[in-house]
């Protein structure tokens, strides 16, 4: 059930035309996560006949839910109605015409209701940031000189948020009708994908000392 739940997720429908802004190290490390789980997985049905095999089964489809929700969920989604942050177990949508700005730094962020909301996508800590920009001061004399001022420090989320302002410039423009307040929804796929296994690793848990 849980594999299910987390496989349906995983391949959201994203609308024509969106643009889709993720971390591929994040998803790299969420895939490498469920094909370890997979070939754990199918050794333990092989072999494993006892309470052990039973928690260390429920142990790797929790991972699976956490690899999912913490590492193959998360993206910001910016469409023709607004834009979507889809974190960890919510998600945020903010139209169009209710964001007020994006902010970057350390995380991607939206203003919209006299609110705002954080993407869990794309983050990165003050370190991180000073090591990727001493790395491009020694890679800038590589580059032409139109390039590497185009791409002198900036990091994946300062790319994100470059466009986002770009796309919420060219919507305000357009005058296009529609609501203007965000809304915050839980994503119960998600929910359930951790929720699910983590109930069920605590039965087996509990199977196993008795």
């Amino acid at each position: 059930m849980a594999i299910a739940l987390v496989t349906a997720a995983v391949f959201p429908k994203t609308p024509p035309g969106a643009k889709v802004f993720r971390s591929t190290a994040a998803r790299f490390f969420g895939w490498a996560w469920m094909v370890f789980a997979a070939i754990n997985l199918v050794d333990i049905l092989w072999r494993g006949r006892d309470a052990a095999s039973l928690v260390a089964a429920m142990v790797m489809l929790l991972g699976c839910g956490v690899a999912y929700v913490g590492a193959l969920r998360p993206r910001i989604v910016a469409d023709e109605e607004g834009v979507r942050l889809h974190n960890l177990l919510r998600d945020v949508e903010v139209p169009w015409r209710g964001v007020e700005r994006v902010e970057g730094g350390d995380a991607v962020y939206v203003h919209g209701g006299g609110r705002r909301f954080r993407a869990f996508v794309l983050q990165i800590s003050p370190r991180n940031r000073a090591r990727f920009e001493a790395k491009a001061r020694r890679q800038e004399r590589k580059l032409p000189d139109h390039v590497a001022d185009y791409v002198q420090g900036r990091t994946q989320t300062d790319f994100a948020v470059e466009q986002l302002r770009e796309l919420a410039g060219e919507r305000s423009r357009r005058g296009e009708d529609g609501g203007t307040e965000p809304t915050v929804t839980w994503a119960w796929p998600a929910v359930l994908a951790v929720a699910v296994p983590a109930v069920a690793f605590l039965v087996a848990l509990v199977i196993a000392l008795l």
